[in-house]
């Protein structure tokens, strides 16, 4: 008897990673509960809505290739958010390194660079499908950087 596979929502993978790279914000603000617990929900619900916003965006790019057709592409794609929240942590936590922002960086590049690639697999024009994500991604990794950046510079819990 074959199982069929877990299905995910398509915005759980980038809530978990970014979750994570949060959590290491307020972790490295004030290693306090409050301020480790602040990051995570600040993380979670910057990914949520980057998620949408990134669906969004391609489903405008592309119309015809339909919002089902995206969210699948988004899903396969933002799983490549998860190793890079992994290398976070164990930097972070195991060998002290500050590489959050650089690992979520690097990670929404590589991870909306992969949802261009399976947009275009589904139908979706090549150009658009690799620019339009490209965009977003650059825009999210800058709109995080200046969010985790003021997060440090203003809470101190």
């Amino acid at each position: 008897m074959q199982g069929t596979p877990l299905a995910l929502p398509h915005w759980a993978a980038p809530v978990l990673a970014f979750a994570a790279f949060g959590g290491l914000v307020g972790w490295r603000i004030g290693a306090s509960p409050l301020s480790t617990a602040s990051g995570l929900v600040v993380g979670a619900a910057f990914a949520f809505a980057a998620t949408y916003l990134l669906v969004g965006a391609i489903t405008l790019a592309h119309p015809g290739l339909g919002r089902e057709a995206v969210l699948e592409a988004a899903s396969t794609g933002l799983l490549l958010l998860l190793p890079f929240a992994v290398l976070a942590l164990v930097a972070e936590l195991l060998l002290g390194w500050n590489a959050s922002q650089t690992f979520s960086s690097a990670g929404l590049m590589t991870a909306c660079g992969a949802v261009g690639v399976e947009v275009s697999r589904r139908g979706g024009g090549t150009l658009r499908s690799m620019l339009v994500p490209t965009a977003i991604a650059v825009a999210l990794a800058a709109a995080w950087m200046i969010l985790s950046t003021f997060a440090a510079a203003n809470w101190k819990w």
